[in-house]
């Protein structure tokens, strides 16, 4: 067998099914990081083979994107050069863009077929099924004490990803859940906002209350009173179950509002007032930790010390700078701007698929807020994933279906 025709299977199988491998990443994680970063290496590789010499496919089709994002990639790499630790930022860079490729091959994708986007969003909907399935039941194992460790829910409970499962999880109960679809959404959104209540993840549950928000607008159509009232019963709900995170300001006394968030505003604080050397390129991607003075707090008479800043926007204008932030914001905020623009005239389904992707989106955005960094998975995988698809609905025009089909698909 040539290498052509190796290649030339490979690409139609990506092209067919591979470009849905992203949509297992949610249940990889349950396995380890590992898993994780293996399949989304393995996807991009796979994605970037397929995209060399695949007929009437190219990235030029996604040029406004495209630009921006090869632009966000080449002010983030820039920020290495001069850095502490160049090493670690370069294998950082490489798994972001491994896991953040993402935002172009999926629109590609979804034009490839008319099925594309149903087979997308309800492999989507399984999965947060399953994940929310498998961490109930390895939430029993663990407090069982059959695992042989004693339980600790900030370190053993995974609610990170909850936020951006849970509207795909409504959209598939809405377009699929029969004439009960109702009933199991809100069970669904009660067994979430239960399990980030237990795990004491309060970004996750802000970013559930946004999620469940945005939904209720885009794709239920819901008043904006009934849409308050359901994120204001969905944080009662969340507090209600737990509210031991949210009396965390009895702490320190002296600084409630530093101990209700953690350290979080002190972290933030200490970075405005020691901004980083290179105003422009930063101080390198996975650096900020070699920069002394900003993620060590005292609060409540003990020490304590952080790998990040825990927020998004702050994580990448410290590490990448004003140009690699602003980058970032420009890639965001164009995507979301090509939607505005045509979400009149999307069709009624395609509104609320789009509408399914700006719920994830903006979740994500609201837990990372308070969370993960911006070379996070939550943020370089799912939140980019979410780019790409809601990219692929703010196009101009409406593509040919089997645009980017393999030469050897009949």
């Amino acid at each position: 067998m040539t290498l052509t025709l190796v290649h030339d299977r490979l690409r139609a199988a990506f092209w067919r099914w591979g470009w849905l491998l992203p949509v297992v990443l949610p249940l990889a994680t349950l396995a380890g990081r590992g898993l994780f970063n293996v399949l989304s290496s393995v996807y991009a590789l796979w994605g970037l083979l397929s995209l060399w010499g695949t007929p009437n496919v190219s990235v030029r089709s996604e040029r406004p994107v495209a630009l921006l994002y090869g632009a966000l990639l080449a002010t983030w790499l820039l920020s290495l050069p001069g850095a502490v630790d160049p090493e670690r930022g370069l294998r950082l860079w490489l798994l972001v863009f491994a896991q953040s490729l993402v935002v172009l091959l999926l629109p590609l994708a979804l034009r490839n077929s008319a099925r594309a986007a149903e087979q997308c969003f309800k492999a989507l909907a399984l999965t947060a099924s399953l994940v929310l399935g498998a961490l109930y039941l390895m939430l029993f194992y663990q407090q069982s004490g059959m695992s042989g460790e004693p339980f600790d829910p900030l370190t053993q409970m995974r609610e990170d990803s909850l936020p951006f499962l849970l509207p795909f999880l409504l959209g598939g109960l809405w377009w699929h859940g029969g004439r009960r679809r109702g009933v199991w959404m809100v069970l669904a959104v009660l067994a979430m906002l239960a399990y980030a209540a237990l795990a004491e993840g309060r970004a996750a549950l802000l970013g559930l209350v946004v999620g469940l928000a945005v939904f209720g607008w885009a794709v239920l159509n819901w008043r904006w009173y009934l849409i308050l009232l359901a994120a204001l019963l969905a944080l009662a709900v969340g507090i209600a179950i737990n509210s031991g995170p949210f009396r965390k300001a009895e702490m320190d006394a002296a600084h409630p509002l530093d101990a209700f968030t953690a350290g979080r505003t002190m972290i933030w604080r200490q970075a405005l007032a020691q901004p980083p050397a290179r105003p422009w390129r930063g101080v390198g991607m996975g650096n900020v930790v070699h920069v002394t003075g900003v993620l060590h707090f005292e609060l409540g008479g003990l020490t304590h010390q952080v790998k990040h800043l825990h927020n998004v926007l702050l994580d990448a204008w410290y590490e990448t700078g004003l140009l690699g932030v602003a980058a970032l914001l420009a890639l965001i905020g164009t995507v979301f701007g090509r939607l505005a623009g045509r979400w009149r005239h999307l069709s009624d389904l395609d509104r609320q698929r789009a509408g399914v992707l700006l719920a994830a989106a903006l979740a994500l955005l609201a837990a990372g807020s308070l969370s993960f960094s911006y070379t996070g998975r939550q943020f370089a995988c799912y939140f980019f994933s979410c780019l790409g698809g809601l990219s692929y609905y703010g196009r101009r025009a409406t593509w040919p279906a089997a645009a980017c089909t393999g030469p050897d698909k009949r």
